[in-house]
């Protein structure tokens, strides 16, 4: 009579162990199916929304359509001239505004003496091809080299009919004026109190003017726009000056600088779901 050999106990463990990772593996296995099936089925409801209510949760980059360096260098037929070459910014200061579409040149208004409230003016343009940054604003950034805002005469003024690069015209484009407090000392004695270096600003948010960091937010990430992009135009007077004089100044300056500006930024898109935006 032959009997069988007994299973040794190190084997039925091994075995008994493989299938135990078998089951779980299985397991896993079907989980990770149900995760997957999930998560296509909400993509694929995602998509259906976006199609069916014309949104955009999505995003790429808009890229500028001419470098900002193509600026008009003489603008309003001559009267603001670029005579120095544009100036660069350090690395480490790139790596702090987030952005390397920029431009920082000075103007010099022709018509008036040297000396003068508006005689010469710094534009500085940042632009940002998507939403992912906050806005750099000089109440903020100006306050941190040590200058001082007279932080109670914050305003916002208007700019009566801006012509823009597509021909429309904005019938009150608006502007945001901070005033930083000056030395008397460096200007003589007898100095007025109310002399100011002055700043104005604005951003484009995918094409449309706001005047104030909140708006910026609160636009670009609109679903109904294909994209989410912005730029900040600022205007400083290098001449210190009472704010009524600035208004003037700048006003003058930002109608013929925000076409030449926009003239290399992107074509303001028709939001998702109008008329022209479905037309083929």
């Amino acid at each position: 009579m032959t009997t069988e050999a007994p299973i040794a106990r190190g084997e039925s463990v091994s075995t008994t162990s493989s299938n135990a990772l078998a089951a779980v593996s299985r397991r896993t296995f079907v989980r990770a199916l149900v995760v997957a099936a999930v998560i296509a089925t909400g993509w694929a409801g995602v998509q259906t929304l976006q199609r069916s209510l014309h949104l955009s949760f999505d995003k790429p980059p808009m890229p500028l359509r001419m470098p900002l360096s193509q600026v008009a260098r003489h603008l309003g037929g001559g009267r603001y001239v670029a005579e120095h070459p544009d100036d660069t910014m350090e690395e480490d200061v790139l790596q702090v505004l987030g952005t390397r579409d920029y431009l920082l040149r000075v103007y010099t208004d022709t018509t008036k003496p040297s000396n003068e409230a508006g005689a010469t003016l710094a534009l500085n343009v940042n632009y940002y091809a998507t939403g992912n940054s906050t806005p750099h604003v000089p109440e903020i950034c100006w306050a941190g080299s040590g200058l001082e805002e007279a932080t109670d005469l914050r305003k916002t003024f208007v700019v009566n009919d801006v012509r823009r690069a597509d021909g429309t015209v904005e019938k009150e484009l608006r502007m945001h004026l901070i005033s930083f407090k000056v030395q008397n000392s460096d200007f003589g004695e007898g100095s007025s109190s109310n002399i100011y270096k002055n700043v104005a600003y604005l951003f484009e948010v995918n094409g449309d003017c706001v005047a104030t960091p909140k708006e910026v937010l609160s636009g670009f990430w609109k679903a109904s726009n294909p994209h989410a992009y912005h730029s900040k135009i600022e205007v400083t007077l290098q001449q210190p000056c009472t704010q009524e004089e600035a208004e003037r100044a700048i006003s003058d300056f930002i109608r013929e600088a925000l076409p030449a500006v926009e003239e290399c930024l992107p074509v303001k898109e028709v939001p998702l779901g109008t008329k022209s935006a479905m037309s083929p």
